[in-house]
């Protein structure tokens, strides 16, 4: 065996210093090897040995001529006994790696297996899952009604979705739809704002004696003989004036005079309506 073929090496010289009764101290001092190498030749601890192969042999060629043996033969025995060590390691790895895959087959077996059956099991959601979406989509539809913005008309658009409930659910669902898109609408509509007339500026100077009488599309809001200096200044939509000695009186509109000589009834009395209008189709609300 290698290791009785390293130990019989140093058996040698071991035996052979032993003979001579020789201490470690003393062939130290005459080899110039330290004494824990001497002891690792003995030992056949050739690893010990600083720098390699070449050191290992120059000691054991030394030491054993010191010891009167034959250092071919030692060095012979030792580098045997080194071949043998290393195809039994060689060996040994071998064996190691073979035991060592043969515990990882089952695993990587029982790993395969297991991946199969997961890949197996996605398929089978996968097909179910699919299954699923082919029924909802061929057994669900949905009519909508839609309101057109332009005419406010409703008109019925099927198709827009692939759904189809039954018949009761379909109806229950497009009369709430329905419902709700007019509420929609109503409160929409509801909530503009509502447009407004637009207010013109009247303004009425008066620089003599005269008779006024100016009305809204709701009320009379001046009836006054009025004198020189008064002014009014008025903000509406609409009027209609009514000057007696008109002739005393200036009207602008929105900062433009109004010429009520072209709108006399007499040589006295003028009557306009602002913006545009006839005096005999005005009338107030409570007149």
């Amino acid at each position: 065996m290698t290791d009785a073929q390293e130990i019989s090496v140093g058996e040698i010289l071991a035996s052979a210093r032993k003979k001579k009764r020789l201490r470690y101290k003393k062939l130290s001092s005459e080899l110039n090897i330290d004494e824990i190498y001497l002891v690792a030749l003995e030992e056949g601890n050739f690893d010990l040995i600083p720098g390699g192969e070449a050191y290992v042999k120059g000691f054991l060629r030394s030491y054993a001529k010191k010891l009167d043996l034959n250092p071919d033969d030692v060095i012979d025995s030792y580098l045997s006994s080194r071949r043998g060590s290393l195809k039994a390691t060689k060996k040994l790895s071998q064996k190691d790696q073979i035991n060592s895959n043969s515990k990882n087959l089952p695993k990587i077996g029982l790993t395969a297996t297991f991946s199969i059956i997961f890949l197996l099991f996605l398929g089978v959601i996968f097909r179910e899952y699919e299954s699923d979406n082919q029924e909802v989509t061929n057994t669900i539809e949905i009519t909508t009604t839609v309101v057109s913005n332009d005419s406010n008309e409703m008109h019925d658009e099927s198709n827009l979705l692939t759904l189809k409930p039954n018949k009761n659910q379909s109806s229950k669902f497009t009369g709430d739809l329905t419902t709700s898109i007019n509420n929609d609408l109503e409160s929409q509509t509801s909530a503009l704002p509502l447009k407004e007339t637009p207010l013109n500026r009247i303004d009425i100077k008066v620089y003599g004696d005269c008779w006024l009488e100016v009305f809204n599309e709701n009320k009379r809001i001046i009836y006054n003989l009025a004198k020189e200096g008064d002014e009014f200044v008025l903000n509406e939509s609409k009027v209609k004036i009514i000057a007696g000695n008109f002739k005393n009186v200036e009207v602008s509109f929105n900062d433009k005079i109004v010429n009520l000589e072209d709108y006399a009834n007499t040589k006295q009395v003028s009557c306009i309506v602002l913006p545009s209008g006839d005096c005999s189709d005005f009338k107030a609300a409570d007149s």
